[in-house]
């Protein structure tokens, strides 16, 4: 018996899946929600400048974009949470790319 097509196509899907690699990154932070929307917005401002990471808005979470990489960062009082999702490119560079993540909300947010 052959492998379905769609038995293939799933197989493959869960194979890069896998391969992929996620940061999730919790940030407290002591700002209003202002405060630290406008604050996560100059991060985004620069992340589009150096790197064309694309973003919008969508009520407290701004949704990050470019190739190799989507993900979310959350508003919430006291915490912003960040997760990202490494294309498999980026994945070697998950350690280097969260610790640069956490060095620019400290920056940004205190």
């Amino acid at each position: 018996m052959g492998v379905s097509n769609t038995n293939m196509a799933s197989s493959i899907y869960y194979l890069c899946d896998s391969l992929m690699a996620n940061i999730h990154v919790l940030h407290p932070h002591q700002r209003t929600m202002l405060q630290a929307r406008e604050a996560v917005q100059v991060f985004s401002t620069k992340l589009e400048a150096k790197l064309g990471v694309t973003s919008v808005w969508n009520d407290d979470v701004l949704i990050l974009e470019r190739q190799g990489v989507k993900g979310t960062m959350a508003l919430t009082e006291g915490v912003v949470e960040v997760k990202l999702t490494l294309g498999l490119m980026l994945t070697p560079m998950k350690g280097q790319i969260e610790a640069e993540v956490n060095k620019q909300l400290t920056r940004c947010l205190g």
